[in-house]
């Protein structure tokens, strides 16, 4: 009975190891936009199907010598706090409005689904900490040489989830131009608008850049 019992000990402490290293990217954040922000509408951000979906795409600068990208997440307002099993990603380059540019990389991920490191306890309420989640890629391997990209994160199997709008807090990787041009693209249109232009109008202000995020090899 005590050999069943350690074994079943050492069989629940490696199925825990696994469970967090499949959580670990191995890599540090190269870029991120910022913070949820209350008071500012929040887009749609979700994926169904290529026929079926609401991407947001966030503008981000890759420095000198390249990144290799391994993870990439959003934080989202889920607002029936769904299990995200997938995470559909893109990655493009010499977007504008009205134009989608090109495709770099994209993909359909397992989903990892935490919650939103910054919509914490006591600062914001319960029921506003329980739908909001970050979702993330994890085991990329990207590589990006220097210069200007997009980036979307979508959560996929669902159609409730909201792209958090952000002010730039607590960002990295922002260089002095800060948060640049963000583009909202919906199956049922606009196609590639301005994001500014797309949404509408809070008590803080309009929706222009939102919180996504790219985790680089150390």
């Amino acid at each position: 009975m005590k050999l069943k019992g350690a074994a079943l000990v050492s069989f629940l402490a490696l199925a825990l190891l696994l469970a967090l290293s499949a959580q670990e990217p191995g890599g540090s954040i190269g870029w991120y936009n910022g913070d949820w922000q209350s008071g500012i509408p929040s887009p749609q951000n979700w994926y169904l199907t290529s026929d079926n979906y609401a991407r947001v795409y966030d503008q981000f600068q890759v420095p000198d010598g390249g990144w290799t990208v391994v993870a990439v997440f959003s934080d989202n307002n889920i607002s029936d706090a769904a299990i995200i099993g997938t995470v559909s990603w893109e990655i493009r380059r010499k977007m504008a409005p009205g134009n989608g540019g090109e495709l770099v990389a994209s993909g359909i991920s397992p989903a990892i689904q935490s919650s939103d490191p910054a919509v914490t306890p006591p600062r914001y309420k319960e029921e506003v900490v329980k739908t909001h989640f970050r979702i993330q890629a994890n085991f990329l391997h990207v590589q990006l040489a220097a210069g200007s990209y997009w980036i979307s994160v979508a959560p996929g199997g669902v159609n409730t989830a909201f792209l958090s709008s952000t002010l730039g807090a607590n960002a990295v990787g922002l260089d002095a131009n800060g948060p640049r041009l963000a583009l909202v693209d919906r199956s049922a249109g606009p196609l590639f608008a301005i994001a500014d232009s797309a949404g509408r109008t809070g008590q803080v202000g309009r929706a222009r850049y939102f919180s996504q995020g790219v985790i680089i090899a150390r």
